[in-house]
């Protein structure tokens, strides 16, 4: 299916239909909101019609699409951080970034942990572990070199191995 075929409304809805979930996973991964995964999810559909006829395909789809649903998390992060959320009150904090402390499950520490990575070391495991990204649709989905994303997640995961060894002590006590 072309991507330019999103002018179609039964095109759209297929790739609706394909697509759906698993965005919603990787937002709600990214977020640690449902609401607000579901809400990402429908702007990355809204702003992949409003582009069909800015769009040159140079790779996959898939990494076109997750490409969309990255920056629009990542906007919402930058918004985050400069101390303004959605609803327009400052300093409430991005539900990713809340309840760090009473980590029991270790799904909980895991959760900990990649909210506790750098972006550029988190965004590429979400995408690789997560979602099933190739090295190469993730390089895409980032831009930059396959090379990279390989010592990032590297990286990353060293750094989560730390994190979860360090934790362990108050999961067992917990």
């Amino acid at each position: 299916m072309d991507y330019r075929d999103t002018r179609e409304p039964e095109s759209m809805v297929a790739l609706f239909q394909r697509y759906r979930r698993p965005l919603y996973r990787y937002l709600a991964r990214r977020t640690g909101s449902s609401a607000r995964a579901e809400d990402l999810a429908q702007e990355v559909f809204a702003a992949l019609m409003d582009g069909a006829d800015r769009y040159q395909p140079s790779g996959s789809f898939k990494s076109y699409l997750y490409r969309i649903a990255s920056n629009l998390s990542a906007k919402e992060w930058r918004t985050y951080k400069r101390g303004v959320a959605l609803d327009g009150e400052p300093g409430t904090a991005p539900p990713e970034a809340e309840g760090a402390l009473d980590r029991r499950s270790a799904a909980e520490a895991i959760r900990a942990a990649l909210d506790g990575l750098e972006e550029e070391q988190r965004e590429p495991i979400l995408l690789r572990e997560y979602e099933g990204l190739s090295y190469a649709e993730i390089a895409e989905v980032l831009g930059v070199p396959t090379g990279t994303i390989k010592s990032r997640i590297a990286r990353g995961k060293l750094a989560l191995r730390q994190s979860l060894l360090l934790s362990a002590p108050a999961l067992a006590a917990g």
